[in-house]
């Protein structure tokens, strides 16, 4: 059987994917549910020691249906490439879909509130228990804010960065962080480190391809490089996907 393409999840988390508040999202405006959910990246079997939090999908996101895969998830990649982290690691986001503006007061709230929460909780609960999970990094407000109310990553070393599309000061708060995540972070047997600080803020030189063991059989081999390859172009029920 081929192995380099992710075989989606087995049967547990199909059914914790399958009992997702869908209704609660769609009933809020706030969010961009006219496409699909997004629920996940990365290994879903037990291996898992990095647990990596986003915010919400973007497009390129949802035509993978796996999170973190544009180009900030390819920074997010790269970091990881350069903690000797190749495949240890599951990603998952504060939300399902994308929302309308920023995580802010209203947003906060909602994430803090049943039945979001106690999913999200469900999830990163079954993360820790079947994987073997050495530290959790969270990008942006909206996951610093999802571990900060998660009652069972209290225990777990948490690094909170700065999220890639961050319009400043991505790479002196990775810079900061490097070292300790270094320090506590085992690397993925035969991956090298990289303890090189990053120049300015983290920029095309600096991204990772998104390892096609992440994504789906049959996806082209350009998407995951190179930048994000949609847009909405201002919709709200329409995404322009390009090669360029």
């Amino acid at each position: 059987m081929a192995t380099n393409f992710d075989h989606g999840p087995n049967a547990a988390w199909e059914a914790l994917f399958g009992a997702a508040p869908i209704a609660a999202f769609k009933a809020n405006p706030r969010f961009r549910t006219e496409f699909a959910p997004v629920y996940y990246r990365g290994r879903l079997n037990g291996s898992a020691r990095i647990l990596v939090i986003g915010q919400d999908p973007a497009t390129d996101e949802i035509l993978a249906q796996r999170t973190l895969v544009g180009n900030a998830g390819q920074l997010v990649q790269g970091l990881l490439k350069k903690l000797g982290i190749t495949r240890s690691y599951t990603m998952l986001n504060t939300f399902l879909y994308g929302i309308h503006g920023q995580f802010d007061t209203t947003m906060r709230n909602v994430s803090r509130s049943d039945p979001f929460l106690s999913y999200r909780n469900s999830l990163f609960d079954r993360v820790k228990a079947t994987g073997q999970i050495e530290a959790v990094i969270a990008f942006g407000n909206g996951a610093h804010d999802s571990f900060d109310h998660w009652p069972g990553g209290q225990t777990l070393r948490v690094f909170k960065l700065i999220h890639p599309t961050a319009q400043s000061g991505i790479g002196a708060n990775w810079n900061l962080h490097l070292p300790d995540m270094l320090a506590a972070i085992t690397p993925d047997a035969g991956a090298m480190t990289d303890p090189t600080p990053y120049v300015g803020n983290p920029g095309t030189n600096n991204r990772a391809d998104i390892p096609r063991t992440d994504l789906n059989f049959g996806v082209p081999d350009w998407f995951g490089t190179t930048g994000t390859h949609s847009d909405r172009n201002g919709t709200n029920d329409k995404i322009t996907w390009s090669v360029t």
